[in-house]
């Protein structure tokens, strides 16, 4: 038995762990950056639920969309001994790309959605703890991570033969 698909998958595993975590902290620190009026952090330490409620919405929602990056297959691929490598660094290209259209679609879709419905103003609703505003928009962030996944994903296929 071949141990190298074995070392692969665990080295795979271990790149998927250490980048959920990274991917996490990057959602909220970019969401952070878009919300000029909230300071998230403060709230949080403030034991504010509702932007508890937010966060952790945009954290799920943006592991659900960068998941798609983490199934990188390279079947059919000779490259050798780089190929394991090659593998995790392609892997670590597309979370990275997955990340960045996330928060994006996130962000623009918060935004279009307070335009929307221009008598509630979300932000000052949070601020004050209004949980059933965190809750509504924790479920619109949702929402946008079950759609926006199959969007980033198929976009992936579509660019991941432009890689090799």
């Amino acid at each position: 038995m071949e141990l190298g698909p074995v070392f692969f998958s665990v080295a795979q595993l271990l790149v998927a762990v250490a980048l959920s975590a990274v991917v996490a902290y990057l959602s909220v620190f970019l969401f952070e950056q878009a919300t000029k009026g909230l300071d998230e952090w403060e709230e949080l330490r403030k034991g504010n639920a509702a932007v508890g409620v937010v966060l952790g919405a945009i954290a799920l929602a943006t592991a659900w969309m960068v998941r798609p990056a983490l199934g990188v297959s390279l079947a059919g691929q000779d490259l050798g001994r780089a190929l394991p490598y090659y593998a995790l660094a392609l892997e670590a290209v597309q979370v990275v790309f997955a990340l960045v259209l996330a928060v994006v679609m996130i962000i623009f879709a918060l935004w279009l959605f307070d335009r929307l419905t221009g008598k509630l103003d979300e932000w000052a609703e949070l601020q004050r703890g209004n949980l059933a505003v965190a809750a509504l928009l924790a479920g619109v962030i949702l929402g946008i991570a079950l759609l926006g996944a199959a969007g980033i994903e198929g976009l992936q296929e579509a660019i991941a033969p432009l890689l090799f």
